[in-house]
């Protein structure tokens, strides 16, 4: 029974200890200056890819976003995906060269891309740029993520933050912040260490040799981390422009926020259960440093579950330091909770005071509950298939 309870509670510190120091590292990496990609001349030909499912009200403004960075030569696609409104029609008044797909077996944003990038085989542009159609470009950031593309010959991806809309509640703010973490301090560091980020969403850019083999057709709700990863073993590991900004509005109902979020954390969890030991151990084996950071940067949990694990953990090893002895699993299990919560502390300091005043942290316990949901049945039910986020108005979304 002590040799059990030794294997266990050394197992359960370390499951908990390694990815507190890797979110401590990069929190820490976070706080350098951010390498720069300068381009040493203007890219080619750029193709900017939309994909867009019964957008007809929400997209307008992303499309002109878009045509204002656009030169002679470039291209603006919009893929009218499996669409019951007037997504190809506005999208023509707009400008945009429309793509009508109609497949309801395969539904989903990697086949909408897959549908596009093949429609551009036989003519294909030197850079390929793909944004959601709910998102705001802010200015330059297309001509900054493919100057960035072409120079290295990598994809880019922008800086990709979610918004709270105004008047919204304070546990939005809570999930802002959260996703500040994310995207911005974790991504940030990420790049300061190894030169890698990963796809977030919205916003990224690549040379056409590193889009034509890659297969965007996965159906696979964590499209953009499945992404990630087949490109950088592929040789085309992702860069970070943050100079390049995109945003996009957190749903403003309850129903779509725990749609929404379970498809990012269910989508992580399968890919730190499944994808990231094997990747780090074959990043290790052919000595791709990029692709073993970024299964190790995989095996962070998301911050709500990750907070859940460092508790039990906390348990279990006390109860393991008072009936036998062990206390290097307790204080193991101690720093990494102490390395989490200073990592929250400096994220929040140096980026989360915008998004998260300290007048809006009581937004917690709501954040929390709202949780419940995400991980609950009718979380569990929409990460399985691909469903739209319904927005601002909407009575469902199909």
């Amino acid at each position: 029974m002590t040799l059990f309870l030794f294997i266990a509670a050394w197992a359960a510190a370390v499951a908990v200890l390694a990815p507190a120091l890797v979110l401590f590292a990069q929190t820490l990496a976070s706080f350098l200056p951010v390498r720069k990609i300068e381009p040493h001349r203007a890219p080619g030909s750029v193709a900017v890819i939309v994909p867009a499912h019964n957008e007809g009200r929400h997209m307008t403004q992303t499309l002109q976003d878009l045509r204002r960075e656009l030169r002679g030569g470039d291209r603006l696609i919009v893929v009218a995906d499996n669409c019951k409104d007037d997504t190809a029609a506005v999208a023509a008044e707009l400008g945009a060269e429309v793509l009508v797909r109609h497949d309801e077996a395969r539904r989903g944003k990697g086949y909408a891309l897959q549908f596009a990038v093949d429609h551009l085989r036989d003519a294909p542009a030197e850079i390929v740029a793909f944004f959601d159609a709910d998102c705001r470009v802010e200015p330059d950031a297309l001509t900054r993520l493919a100057a960035a593309a072409d120079k290295a010959r990598r994809p880019a991806q922008a800086l990709y933050i979610m918004t709270a809309l105004e008047n919204a509640p304070p546990r939005t703010s809570v999930a802002a912040f959260a996703w500040v973490m994310i995207n911005h301090v974790r991504m940030t560091g990420l790049f300061n260490l190894a030169g890698v980020t990963r796809f977030t969403g919205s916003g990224m850019a690549a040379p056409w040799d590193a889009i034509a083999g890659t297969d965007f057709a996965t159906g696979a709700i964590n499209e953009d981390l499945v992404l990630t990863f087949a490109m950088t073993k592929a040789g085309f590991a992702p860069l970070l422009e943050p100079r390049a900004v995109v945003t996009s509005p957190f749903p403003d109902s309850d129903d779509a926020g725990v749609t929404q979020r379970a498809r990012w954390e269910h989508g992580s969890l399968n890919l730190l259960l499944r994808q990231s030991a094997p990747a780090f151990l074959r990043g290790v084996v052919k000595g791709n440093a990029r692709l073993a950071m970024l299964a190790l940067d995989a095996m962070i949990p998301p911050l709500v579950v990750f907070a859940a694990m460092l508790v039990a953990v906390l348990a279990v090893t006390l109860t393991a330091a008072s009936a036998a002895g062990l206390t290097g699993p307790f204080m193991a299990a101690l720093t990494a909770c102490l390395l989490f919560a200073v990592s929250l502390a400096l994220g929040w300091a140096a980026h989360g005071r915008k998004v998260l005043p300290l007048g809006q942290i009581w937004g917690v316990a709501p954040f929390l509950i709202q949780k419940l949901s995400v991980y609950g049945g009718k979380g569990r039910a929409s990460s399985r298939m691909w469903t739209r986020t319904k927005r601002g108005g909407e009575d469902e979304a199909p």
